[in-house]
C-alpha cells in the first residue's frame, strides 16, 4: 500500500471513528463545485478552473436551543487539469484535504437552521504534467517540476441545514453549503466552493 494510500485510509479512520453510537452523530458525503483560483508560479500563473470534489462529512444536529455549536470534519478528494492562461502554466491536480470547522447556528425556521463557521483546512497536493503555455496557448520549452506539498487554508463557511423528520435526535439532514477557501500556507487550492451534504 503506497504511504499516500495510507494517509487517505488515516484519515478517513479519524472522521469515522468519533463515537459512532453517540446520541446525534450523523455521517453522510459530500458534493462540491469548487471554483479554483490561480496560483502565482515564478514561471507564470496557472488557470482557474470549476472543479467537482467528492467528500465524506461526520458532525451532529444544530438547532438554536440546545445544540447551538457543533464540529464539521470533513475529508474531501479532488482531480482535475487546469488550462493555462496566455503564458501561464498548464498542471493537473490531485488533492486530499481534511477540515475542520465549528458551526454556529443563527436561529431555527421550521425545518431550516441556518448558520456560519470560521475553520481550517489541511490538505495535501500533487501538481503534475506541468507546462509553460505561450501567449496562443501552445506549450513550449521543457515540462516543469512536479510539485507535493501539504497546504494550509482558512475556510469560512455559510449554509443550511434542512431537517427530514419530526425527531431532532434522528432527522436525516440535507445541506446546501457556500464555502470560501484562503490559502494560508503553501500557496495551494482555494477558492468559493459551492456544496451538497446529505447526513444520516
Amino acid at each position: 500500500m503506497s504511504k499516500l494510500s495510507q494517509w487517505g485510509l488515516l484519515a478517513l479512520a479519524c472522521t469515522m471513528s468519533a463515537a459512532v453510537n453517540a446520541k446525534g452523530e450523523r455521517y453522510g458525503g459530500s458534493v462540491s463545485m469548487l471554483s479554483i483560483d490561480s496560483i502565482e508560479y515564478e514561471q507564470g500563473e496557472s488557470g482557474t478552473t470549476d472543479s467537482l470534489r467528492f467528500g465524506l462529512v461526520h458532525t451532529r444536529p444544530i438547532d438554536e436551543d440546545n445544540n447551538r455549536w457543533r464540529w464539521w470534519l470533513g475529508f474531501n478528494y479532488l482531480s482535475e487539469s487546469v488550462d493555462a492562461p496566455a503564458n501561464g502554466i498548464y498542471q493537473e491536480v490531485t488533492n486530499y484535504e481534511f477540515r475542520v470547522v465549528p458551526q454556529y447556528a443563527l436561529s431555527s425556521w421550521s425545518v431550516f437552521t441556518p448558520y456560519i463557521g470560521v475553520g481550517l483546512s489541511a490538505a495535501y497536493s500533487q501538481y503534475s504534467n506541468r507546462w509553460p503555455v505561450d501567449s496562443a496557448g501552445f506549450k513550449y520549452g521543457s515540462q516543469l517540476d512536479d510539485i507535493d506539498q501539504f497546504e494550509a487554508g482558512a475556510v469560512a463557511t455559510i449554509g443550511t441545514v434542512i431537517k427530514l423528520g419530526s425527531d431532532p435526535d434522528a432527522h436525516i439532514q440535507i445541506i446546501p453549503q457556500a464555502s470560501y477557501i484562503l490559502p494560508i500556507y503553501n500557496d495551494g487550492l482555494g477558492g468559493l466552493e459551492l456544496t451538497v451534504s446529505l447526513l444520516f
